[in-house]
């Protein structure tokens, strides 16, 4: 998350290419296809190819007029967003509201979010609207997906061995490892996410003088570029 070189570009547009090639076998699973839409192949790959990240504009250009060949045109590649299939992104919860509305203004994605917000019952029957998707839980594993293993291993150290007060030095690490660029501000909101719904410390750790979880929070939306 928060990578927009041209590696990861090119990474997260043959993964989707890969899951359009084999759809068949992807909606035969009851939970990859949700694990793959909350990765960050809707908002790192589509928010930022087609949102109007400039380096990318003529990819875009080039390959809007052939919707079906490549996933990552938009919800047309994804037939998880379509009945019968939709109820199962369902379980994502109401962080998959988080994720669309990040690329809503993409024409791609337009129509699926007015559907969402005034015509659900189009994408499914059981489906009563917004509200229904903002009242269900994002499961924790989803919210760890959001992040490399890396990050997740600095931030349950810094919430388990860190002592208030010395978390400095670590911090400033954190920062300069991965929130130094532009592009990397929207990972963030996913750090703030995982701490809230993830890390739980036990009650021997809350009574101590380990690093608490507010001043974690704090100091990363304090610090936003």
């Amino acid at each position: 998350g928060g990578d927009v070189t041209a590696k990861n570009i090119w990474l997260a547009e043959n993964v989707l290419e890969i899951l359009t090639e084999q759809s068949e076998w992807v909606l035969k699973s009851s939970f990859l296809p949700r694990f793959v839409l909350f990765q960050r192949l809707i908002w790192g790959g589509f928010g930022w190819i087609w949102g109007g990240f400039g380096v990318f504009q003529g990819a875009r250009a080039e390959e809007l007029p052939h919707p079906g060949v490549c996933p990552a045109l938009g919800p047309q590649g994804f037939p998880f967003f379509f009945p019968p299939q939709f109820m199962d992104c369902f379980m994502i919860g109401r962080d998959l509201v988080r994720l669309l509305q990040n690329v809503a203004r993409i024409p791609e994605f337009e129509q699926l979010w007015k559907d969402i917000l005034h015509n659900p019952q189009v994408r499914s029957s059981q489906f009563t609207g917004v509200l229904q998707l903002l009242q269900s839980r994002t499961s924790r594993k989803f919210l760890a997906c959001r992040l490399t293993p890396d990050m997740e291993t600095k931030l349950l150290f810094m919430t388990s061995r860190v002592r208030f007060g010395q978390q400095k030095r670590y911090q400033d690490w954190f920062q300069r490892q991965y929130l130094a660029t532009p592009d990397s501000q929207s990972l963030r909101c996913d750090l703030i996410r995982y701490i809230c719904g993830v890390v739980h410390p036990s009650n021997e750790v809350l009574s101590s003088d380990i690093l608490p979880r507010w001043a974690i929070i704090g100091w990363l939306l304090t610090t936003c570029t």
